[in-house]
């Protein structure tokens, strides 16, 4: 008997936290169905301080979600191997090489990096090549493509710059600080419906009751506002952190360095590209007087 009973006592001491969440839980879920339907009298305010930040806070993180959501499609590759394609080529490479040994350096070269400058690139000096370079059109494309893929290449330090400083900051600052002020605006509506619900309690208590229920209030609003403060702390720290700036400046730095390169590459480009077609449209309208 003395062990049933104190087994007994376990079980009630376990599960009376569990039944005061869950009492605590159905409150609040009563209060909100009430609010919902209309049902429910007082319902308390929030600080104009309170909705005046949440509204800042808001627009900074949306600015950051959709500046993070951009840059990642910004920097990400036009287009993906598809590797049981790329296989499929080089088994027909090698069968029609036959018995010729391919070189093992050939089979372990990494796939070039891709952007769409890389992309064009490689178009336009194979395209260099079939059509020979001795031809102005041949040797203007090999010159097109040779720049090309060197402004790819600086294409490729500005995404790797823009996502290591950029992208990775501002979600890490998604993930840590604003994923904070997220779950404190939550407690901040679960501590409203809390003191709301107390509120109603103690409206409809009975008199020997109503003692307990104004404490319930009291303690409810004392909750209410600590989250509150709590909460525009979390909120503050994101509207004024430096971060989001600090991450701007080092992403118009990237952009501005590869403009700089990219028009530096085309701009000794351009005049030769001109001089051949120069050349090629005067012989062109001499061969054909």
């Amino acid at each position: 008997m003395d062990s049933f009973s104190k087994f007994t006592q376990n079980v009630s001491t376990s599960w009376t936290p569990f039944a005061e969440k869950v009492g605590k839980s159905f409150t609040q879920y009563k209060q909100m169905a009430s609010e919902t339907l209309g049902n429910t009298g007082e319902v308390t305010e929030l600080p104009t301080d309170y909705i005046t930040l949440e509204k800042r806070y808001d627009a900074v993180r949306q600015s950051i979600n959709s500046l993070v959501r951009l840059s990642k499609a910004y920097t990400a590759p036009p287009t993906q191997f598809d590797m049981q394609a790329l296989q499929s080529q080089f088994s027909s490479l090698t069968s029609r090489l036959g018995s010729k040994q391919v070189p093992q350096a050939v089979k372990n070269k990494e796939l070039p990096p891709l952007t769409c400058q890389h992309e064009i690139a490689r178009a336009s000096l194979d395209v260099s090549e079939k059509i020979g370079l001795e031809e102005p059109l041949g040797a203007a494309l090999f010159k097109f493509g040779s720049i090309e893929e060197r402004v790819g290449t600086e294409k490729l330090k500005q995404d790797n710059a823009i996502d290591s400083k950029f992208v990775k900051p501002m979600t890490a600052t998604l993930e840590s600080s604003v994923a904070l002020a997220q779950n404190a605006r939550k407690q901040v509506q679960t501590a409203r419906l809390s003191l709301d619900a107390a509120k109603a309690t103690f409206k409809n208590a009975t008199p020997e009751k109503a003692d307990a229920a104004r404490r319930d209030v009291e303690s409810a609003e004392d909750h209410f506002v600590t989250i509150v403060e709590e909460a525009m702390n979390l909120m503050r720290a994101v509207v004024e952190s430096p971060e989001p700036l600090r991450c701007l400046s080092e992403f118009v730095a990237a952009q501005l360095a590869f403009h700089k390169e990219a028009a530096a590459l085309l701009g000794d480009l351009a005049p030769e590209i001109e001089e051949i077609q120069v050349t090629q449209e005067a012989l062109y309208r001499h061969d054909n007087k």
